[in-house]
């Protein structure tokens, strides 16, 4: 049988590689089996893919996937079979064997919470009769029983199972500590994410406390140290920890203080917008200032990696609070109209919705300063893309004079309007003017950040295309370059961007293919 086993201290680009080399080379007579895939096909796009791999497949799943051949299965009947699944997790299992098997019984025999009762039994926390009689007697606190998703064993008695793995989750007593682990634990995605990485996010200054939570089997991990929860667990965590702005704060300033690194990159920023994806979804909003500026600062970081998914559900949740009178200010309801502005296709619609963003601010301050620049750079580059040369250079010149007058060059925002203002100088006829405040922004970006992240990249990019506007081959070519070899770095585990990149300049500039299809091909073939 093949299997993948990754080494630890592989890196994900690795881990990438081997596992699509490992893919690839299945074959008819293998068979693939994907234990707990606990999702609908139409909530997680790998059921489409892994579909296209010509091994047959068997997947183990609580989902209902009518359009394919399924075999329902039955729980574990076999008392003696039981018996044992609770041996390997409570060592005095024979010297109280009536008693765990009325337990067994009374859980209808389902695997998952005969494991939870035997751990919670191996740490003392209730004799065996104790928790015989609270199984029997308790009832769960939980009310929305309709709600549960999962199903094991037809409609009759998943709300009674539900009842006795909340009797057990309540019955842990868990610190405090803990409670506020599993009650952040409830945003991260399905698919779970590095152990170390959440700790960090809370700040924790070991896992020991994650590592309690896995002894107990509420937290879920694999061999890389992959931690999430079981889906009926985060039901039950998000009933009784009601997690909420003011008591996830730890967590929220951490994911936005990464939004905010403008710059340096991280390799899992998908689990990172999946988890402000489920925050969104699930949270109590009891902070509401804290929640919008959490939001406003996520929105340009996805749109960094062109996270559309995550920056329409930003806009939905923004006009449903904003609606509100007494919620936001005159700066958030114009950056919401800059936000549905950037993701409008319309040229008309996007002015119109840029200018009506302009409109919001009355008297410009230090506080508003940023935003106003930035929407009069976004108008002046609608106004350059839809041929309005004058307004354009109006607008973008307001933009870079806002950036001077309140000392804001060095900050991110100031990329994307000096790029595009170095574009339109060049377009008319001031390339030496274009370049030089690229050149200035390089040197910028390189003392506040890297010369080895996106902005500089785009920078980069900015520079080669202005040569190439000039006929400047030679040096348009240094700089793509340069560009494409951070583009490669950055995104090593999705060559899909690489490819589209690579497809965008090779269209807009045929003539420089060339010279970076050598390594973009080299990248997609490993």
């Amino acid at each position: 049988m093949d299997f993948i086993d990754d080494p630890p201290e592989s890196t994900d680009q690795e881990r990438f590689q081997r596992h699509n080399r490992f893919l690839r080379s299945l074959k008819s007579d293998t068979l693939l089996i994907i234990d707990n895939f606990n999702v609908t096909a139409t909530q997680d796009s790998f059921l489409s893919v892994v579909l296209k791999y010509r091994c047959q497949i068997l997947f183990t799943t609580r989902s209902k996937l009518d359009e394919y051949c399924t075999l329902p299965l039955k729980e574990i009947e076999d008392m003696n079979a039981l018996f044992q699944l609770a041996s390997v997790f409570y060592s005095e299992a024979d010297t109280y064997r009536a008693t765990v098997e009325k337990i067994i019984e009374t859980v209808h025999s389902h695997t998952f919470a005969v494991e939870l009762a035997a751990k919670l039994l191996e740490n003392g926390i209730s004799t065996p009769d104790q928790l015989l009689t609270r199984l029997q007697v308790e009832k769960a606190s939980f009310h929305n029983e309709d709600k549960i998703k999962i199903i094991k064993d037809g409609q009759s008695s998943k709300a009674t199972y539900y009842s006795h793995i909340h009797t057990l989750f309540s019955l842990y007593t868990l610190s405090l500590e803990q409670q506020d682990i599993m009650c952040n634990m409830c945003f991260l995605p399905s698919t779970g994410i590095s152990a170390r990485i959440f700790a960090k996010w809370l700040e924790m200054p070991t896992l020991n406390e994650i590592n309690d939570l896995i002894e107990t089997g509420f937290v879920q991990t694999t061999t890389r140290r992959t931690i999430s929860l079981h889906p009926m667990i985060q039901e039950i965590t998000l009933s009784e920890t009601k997690p909420s702005v003011t008591r996830c704060h730890i967590l929220l300033d951490s994911l936005q203080k990464i939004c905010l690194m403008h710059g340096m990159e991280v390799d899992y920023y998908k689990k990172l917008f999946q988890t402000i994806g489920n925050i969104i979804v699930l949270i109590e909003k009891d902070d509401i200032p804290k929640y919008l500026l959490f939001l406003e600062n996520a929105f340009p970081y996805m749109d960094n990696y062109n996270y559309y998914k995550g920056m329409n559900g930003i806009i939905q949740e923004l006009k449903c609070l904003l609606k509100t009178k007494n919620i936001g200010t005159d700066s958030d309801q114009a950056l919401l109209l800059d936000f549905q502005a950037a993701l409008e296709t319309k040229p008309e619609k996007a002015i119109k919705l840029e200018k009506d963003a302009l409109a919001q601010i009355e008297t410009i301050t230090a506080d508003n300063a940023r935003l106003v620049s930035n929407i009069h750079a976004n108008l002046g580059g609608l106004y350059r893309m839809n041929s309005y040369p004058d307004l354009a250079r109006e607008h973008m010149e307001k933009s870079f004079l806002l950036l001077n007058q309140f000392n804001l060059l060095h900050i991110n925002d100031s990329i994307p309007q000096i790029a595009n203002y170095a574009i339109f100088l060049t377009e008319q006829q001031e390339p030496e003017r274009g370049i030089s405040e690229l050149q200035k922004l390089s040197g910028i970006i390189t003392e506040y950040h890297s010369d080895e992240c996106l902005d500089y990249s785009k920078v980069q990019e900015t520079l080669g295309t202005i040569y190439l506007m000039t006929a400047n081959l030679s040096q348009a070519k240094t700089h793509f370059k340069k560009a494409f070899k951070i583009y490669e770095k950055i995104w090593a585990d999705e060559p899909e961007m690489i490819e589209a990149k690579y497809q965008e300049i090779q269209e807009l500039y045929p003539q420089i293919g060339f010279c970076i299809e050598k390594n973009l091909s080299g990248l997609l073939t490993k």
